[in-house]
């Protein structure tokens, strides 16, 4: 639910694009991927267990945006 809800909020309030993987380049999400997990690490370091929640859908979103962008460019081939 908490995914969703991240992808919701980012889509109206920051007006962020609804499927990420059509817009950005593959590069530019794994780059994403990283600074998210390093997020993660972040909010891990502080023991901040709500933090890491947020994170951790962060990074799987994230993962789930570079699957799509992935499979969309192996089914160009």
């Amino acid at each position: 639910m908490l995914k969703m809800e991240k992808n919701f909020i980012a889509h109206i309030e920051k007006k962020y694009p609804r499927k990420p993987y059509e817009h950005y380049p593959l590069s530019v999400l794994v780059d994403r991927a990283f600074e998210e997990l390093d997020e993660l690490l972040d909010a891990y370091d502080l023991l901040d267990y709500e933090q890491m929640r947020q994170e951790c859908a962060d990074v799987s979103n994230i993962i789930d945006y570079i699957f799509e962008a992935a499979t969309r460019q192996e089914v160009k081939k």
